[in-house]
């Protein structure tokens, strides 16, 4: 090997080695030197439940992401009237889904049992939809509620299928935003 050669060879393994290198060395410079570049914001549309809470002791997920929905006691006609419309846009949530459709699951927390007719009545209207009776779960929803930093009200509750409550989204957010957040989480994650 001649000398022309052999330095050719060493500037391309030099190119190389930059390729992978110089960029390691401008991340670790930002991070270290210029923070104010880094972005402080998130791409998610509901508000992040920070920190992240486990439920799974109380939710079995069955390995899928779930909506809840609570219904606090008693539910009178606005109340009532806005739980209608999130139900209605959580089931159209679900279809839009498409073929992810079967990674999401919903459910409807009530600290009482649902009174028969009531009961049967939603099974009918929400087949896929589960009815949950656990109190300790609607007041823990219920306080991450009352803390959320968006407007007081109602809030529909996503958990991954850890079992980790990660979102709130107002009733006015329950549509496009909440979609966009479901569609995103089902694209980069392997699990549910």
């Amino acid at each position: 090997m001649t000398d022309k050669d052999l330095t050719q060879s060493r500037r391309k393994l030099l190119l190389v080695a930059a390729t992978a290198f110089v960029p390691m060395m401008i991340a670790y410079g930002l991070f270290f030197f210029a923070p104010d570049m880094i972005p402080k914001t998130t791409t998610n549309r509901g508000e992040l439940v920070q920190p992240s809470i486990d439920i799974s002791d109380r939710l079995a997920t069955e390995g899928r992401w779930q909506l809840l929905m609570p219904m606090t006691e008693p539910c009178l006609t606005a109340c009532a009237e806005i739980l209608q419309g999130v139900l209605h846009q959580t089931r159209q949530i679900n279809i839009a889904l498409g073929k992810n459709a079967d990674r999401l699951g919903r459910g409807l927390v009530r600290a009482t049992p649902f009174p028969p007719a009531e009961g049967e009545a939603m099974k009918v209207d929400y087949p896929n939809l589960k009815l949950i009776v656990d109190a300790a779960l609607l007041n823990e929803l219920t306080a991450v509620s009352s803390m959320s930093q968006a407007a007081a009200g109602y809030h529909v509750f996503l958990v991954d299928p850890m079992g980790q409550l990660i979102l709130a989204y107002p009733a006015a957010k329950v549509d496009k935003p909440l979609l966009l957040d479901l569609k995103h989480l089902m694209k980069v994650s392997n699990i549910g």
